[in-house]
């Protein structure tokens, strides 16, 4: 899509708006109309025709091109998950590292991101922190914690907290020429910004599709660079084999393909419903364009931090669009009350995290979103 999309119609594909101020889309989506349609178009098909196309082999291959198109990804590269978590933990499993070896963390992840790493600790494997400055997470943060006998940084690509952004081609570029490999927590980026997972220089990014891409939870996909599929490890699906034998000659077009590409870190029947919702999200992102979609939510972010000066709130937020994305914090004495009274009194929907408000937002919002909740922030804090 090539023309400035019409935002006030857009608002429109979700219902939700039409009864609150909804600024927490970085803990889950509200659902556009095509996720009910998509929903709608499952269940009619089963009651129908006994899932033909509900439950197609064939359905799924095509939403996994569309992810892969939307996503800047190849459908090789593209693995259906339930989470980003699960995500995580395929990543967290997939080297063969040895006592003796660290892996470099941030002091600004998710737990979802720190969990999944912890049985590398009792076989040997030293964990590190990369550590923050003043809510920032330069690269030269990560090179400080990196020796010879680094194998792994996993890092967000945009924080839960305050939103800070990664740079993530940076940092990759500097794992690849240590030899490192960077697993990504890429939730909170995608759907929302433009860049293309293969221009990140990350090995494998985990992406719950519960927020920027409009689908339900409980689904996801996992991104693995073609290049690595190989050789990661999994241990629930069988190992690939080499290429060019009788063995991948044969099973080329069967329910063993998978074994040389993304596929092979899907166990069991896929979820049908999910994928299908993930598709019409997909779809309707394309149609919006991601391009107008960062932008749009490059300048709603701006105004918000504007208004906030205006109103002398404070924020960790930084000012320069290349290190953050939709979401800005808000210190504010008991966040966690003022949450629940913007939600009860104002109709306005925010989060908290780290012990400071956390407003949200993505192309459905627009300015008087910002004003109301920020006047209700002033007004409630004073």
């Amino acid at each position: 899509m090539t023309s400035t999309p019409d935002w006030t119609a857009l608002r429109r594909e979700f219902p939700t708006l039409a009864k609150c101020t909804y600024l927490d889309i970085a803990r889950k989506t509200i659902p556009p109309l095509c996720q009910e349609q998509a929903v709608q178009s499952y269940f009619r098909d089963v009651y129908d025709h006994a899932g033909a196309d509900a439950w197609s082999a064939d359905n799924v291959a095509l939403a996994r091109a569309e992810m892969a198109q939307l996503l800047g990804a190849k459908p090789a590269e593209i693995a259906f998950t339930k989470n980003t978590t699960e995500g995580l933990t395929i990543a967290a499993h997939a080297f063969d590292l040895q006592a003796g070896d660290n892996i470099v963390l941030t002091d600004m992840e998710h737990v979802a991101n720190i969990w999944p790493w912890k049985h590398w600790q009792q076989k040997g494997v030293q964990i590190r922190y990369a550590k923050n400055r003043a809510g920032q997470l330069p690269v030269e943060a990560f090179m400080e914690q990196v020796d010879a006998r680094t194998r792994v940084i996993s890092t967000a690509y945009v924080t839960y907290g305050n939103g800070f952004r990664v740079d993530l081609p940076k940092l990759g570029t500097e794992c690849r020429s240590r030899g490192i490999r960077l697993v990504v927590d890429g939730v909170q980026a995608a759907g929302l910004l433009a860049a293309p997972l293969s221009s990140l220089n990350a090995d494998m990014i985990a992406i719950g599709g519960h927020k920027g891409l409009f689908g339900l939870t409980g689904t996801g996909i996992l991104y693995c660079r073609e290049e690595l599929v190989d050789q990661v490890q999994t241990p629930f699906v069988k190992e690939p084999s080499a290429a060019g034998t009788n063995t991948v000659k044969a099973h080329l077009n069967s329910q063993f393909d998978y074994v040389r590409i993304a596929h092979r870190f899907e166990g069991g029947n896929p979820n049908f419903l999910g994928i299908r919702v993930l598709r019409a999200g997909a779809k309707f992102l394309e149609s919006v364009g991601l391009t107008h979609i960062e932008g749009r939510v490059q300048s709603l972010t701006s105004h918000c931090l504007a208004t906030m000066r205006k109103n002398n709130l404070k924020t960790e937020t930084p000012e320069a669009w290349s290190e953050r994305a939709q979401i800005i914090n808000v210190i504010v004495p008991e966040a966690g009350g003022l949450m629940d009274v913007l939600r009860e009194k104002h109709g306005i929907i925010v989060n908290v995290k780290d012990g400071r408000l956390r407003l949200s937002m993505s192309f459905f919002n627009n300015e008087e979103d910002i004003d109301k909740a920020v006047h209700a922030i002033v007004k409630e804090t004073t």
